[in-house]
């Protein structure tokens, strides 16, 4: 197991465990942890950001964890890796990129998939990337290395970063009080409903992914799968 790997393997443990037994945990600590990851993925460095605000989000639904402070601190964590992103683009440039993409063993053809995405887009990408997982990781320093003007990287970083974390937010609750309500309505817990979910959303992306990847094949312009 690589180093990253396991960093995302504990990481993701750590969400999960915090996520069940909050009421135990130090709640600070957690929102700490949230930033942390958040920052990092947002900075360049895949971790999983995603699973860790939805078992935040899933702490704050039942009470141990306080949702504004954990959209606060992961709106935070967003702006301020995309910022040390810009900076690392503005200063390495597309030799960083082409670096990243080696180092966490991505196409670099992802790359060049990225850099006509915002020639084409602009700062819209910025905001609307931030559900597409490979513009969340490396679109910061996309827009870095593209040289885009201080304050229209700040407007769409500040705009998108708010939208993100409160769009997983009210996911997250949905999907809870969804499946608390089928659960009732059958009489059985709403935990027995959770791996058919998964196993359906799983079903459903696997299918897209073959589909994007055959439709690949024979086109170099898109932009890769949302998270």
């Amino acid at each position: 197991m690589t180093g990253l790997a396991a960093l995302r393997f504990v990481a993701l443990g750590w969400a999960g465990y915090v996520a069940t037994e909050a009421g135990t945990a130090d709640d600070w600590a957690y929102y700490f942890g949230v930033f942390v990851i958040v920052l990092a993925q947002c900075a360049g460095v895949p971790l999983p950001a995603v699973a860790v605000l939805l078992g935040a989000y899933a702490s704050a639904r039942h009470g141990d964890l306080n949702l504004a402070a954990v959209i606060a601190v992961g709106s935070l964590g967003a702006m301020l890796g995309s910022t040390i992103g810009y900076v690392l683009g503005r200063v390495g440039g597309r030799p960083l990129m082409l670096r990243l993409a080696q180092r966490f063993h991505a196409d670099e053809n992802r790359i060049i998939q990225l850099e006509s995405f915002f020639e084409r887009h602009g700062g819209k990408a910025l905001f609307f990337g931030r559900w597409v997982i490979v513009v969340r990781l490396w679109g910061a320093i996309a827009a870095g290395a593209a040289k885009m003007p201080w304050p229209n990287f700040l407007l769409w970083t500040i705009t998108g970063s708010i939208a993100w974390v409160a769009s997983l937010s009210v996911l997250a609750y949905l999907a809870g009080a969804l499946a608390n309500a089928i659960g009732d309505a059958l009489d059985i817990g709403g935990w027995v409903l959770v791996p058919f979910v998964v196993l359906g959303l799983v079903i459903v992306w696997r299918r897209r992914r073959r589909r994007k990847l055959k439709s690949a094949e024979g086109s170099g312009d898109g932009v890769p799968e949302a998270e």
